[in-house]
C-alpha cells in the first residue's frame, strides 16, 4: 500500500532536516530525484542533496524545522515550515553567530508512486540577511567528501 503524499513529504523533511537520516531517504526518492533551492543556483541530484544538507546541518547543528502546514493536490505536496537555529560554522557567506535565527521555507514536492521525484524549496533569504545583517552567497560549492552524515 502506498503512503499518502502528505506522509511522504512530511516524513522526507523530518528525516532529512531534523534527523539527518539520509540513508533512510533512499526509500523516499526516485532514481532521477532533483532538488532546486534558492540557496543554490544548481539543480542537485540525490547524492548532491545529501552533501548540501550535511553541510547545512554542520553549520547549524541546533537546527530545528517545524512543519506548519501541508497541502496536497494530485502528485504535488506543498509544505510550509519554519527553520530555527544558530550558525556555528560559516555557511553561504554568513558569519558564525550565537544568535538564534528563524526563517520560513516553502517546499514543493512532486511525488510519483510514493517517491519524491523533485523537490523545490524557496527559503526566505531576505529574512536571514536582515536577522544577521549579512548577505548570503547562493552558490554553494559542493565539496564531495567523507564528512556527509549517514
Amino acid at each position: 500500500m502506498l503512503r499518502s503524499n502528505e506522509t511522504v513529504a512530511n516524513t522526507f523533511i523530518k528525516l532529512a532536516w531534523n534527523k539527518g537520516h539520509f540513508n533512510l531517504l533512499n526509500a523516499y526518492v526516485c532514481k532521477d530525484f532533483q532538488y532546486f533551492t534558492t540557496f543554490n543556483e544548481r539543480v542537485l541530484n540525490f547524492y548532491e542533496y545529501v552533501v548540501y544538507l550535511s553541510a547545512f546541518r554542520r553549520a547549524m547543528p541546533d537546527l530545528e524545522l517545524t512543519i506548519e502546514d501541508t497541502m496536497v493536490k494530485g502528485d504535488k505536496a506543498v509544505v510550509y515550515s519554519i527553520v530555527s537555529g544558530s550558525i556555528q560554522k560559516p555557511f553561504f557567506g554568513l558569519p558564525v553567530s550565537d544568535k538564534i535565527i528563524s526563517f520560513s521555507a516553502i517546499s514543493t514536492f512532486e511525488i510519483v508512486k510514493g517517491k519524491v521525484k523533485s523537490l523545490d524549496t524557496l527559503i526566505d533569504i531576505a529574512g536571514i540577511e536582515r536577522q544577521l545583517s549579512s548577505d548570503i552567497s547562493n552558490d554553494f560549492p559542493l565539496e564531495i567528501g567523507p564528512e556527509t552524515e549517514d
